[in-house]
């Protein structure tokens, strides 16, 4: 199975109460991250995402980047404050093959140290980073990083 990871595009913090959005600069970063993978996620057979309205807006530039029509799922078990016991309980029993994550820090890099059990790897997931994994079961230390893409510096 390949899992994908992939955090929300940047949406800066302000100082009104309220979700965040993406910012214009998040936008891009996505738009050129994703298209360099555009090949390679072509075969997404189901993208579970939070339903945080920056990880929404995420789905939004994925789906006009990609011209993805596929399953799309919004689950609280990607909420940034929830675990990878959560994340686990509901990718473990999947049967598809190719799934895309969209989520937040901390819970996405803490996936990315699971599955790879790699300490410290999960804080490269930056702001619009795509992560490539080769999954043999959900678990500890059960997945391969093929590539891990992060926007180019602007």
């Amino acid at each position: 199975m390949l899992i994908y990871l992939l955090r929300h595009g940047d949406a800066p913090y302000s100082g009104m109460a309220g979700e965040r959005s993406l910012s214009a600069e998040g936008k891009n970063d996505l738009e050129s991250v994703l298209s360099q993978h555009r090949t390679e996620l072509s075969g997404l057979a189901l993208v579970l995402c939070s339903p945080v309205l920056r990880a929404r807006q995420t789905m939004t530039v994925l789906a006009e980047t990609l011209n993805y029509q596929g399953p799309l799922l919004f689950d609280d078990a990607l909420r940034p404050e929830s675990s990878v016991a959560a994340v686990e309980s509901r990718v473990g029993s999947m049967t598809e093959e190719t799934v895309l994550l969209l989520s937040h820090q901390p819970l996405i890099g803490k996936i990315l140290e699971y599955l790879t059990d790699r300490t410290g790897l999960g804080w490269s997931m930056t702001t619009s980073s795509l992560a490539c994994l080769d999954v043999t079961v959900f678990s500890r230390g059960c997945a391969e990083l093929k590539w891990l893409t992060t926007p180019e510096p602007g």
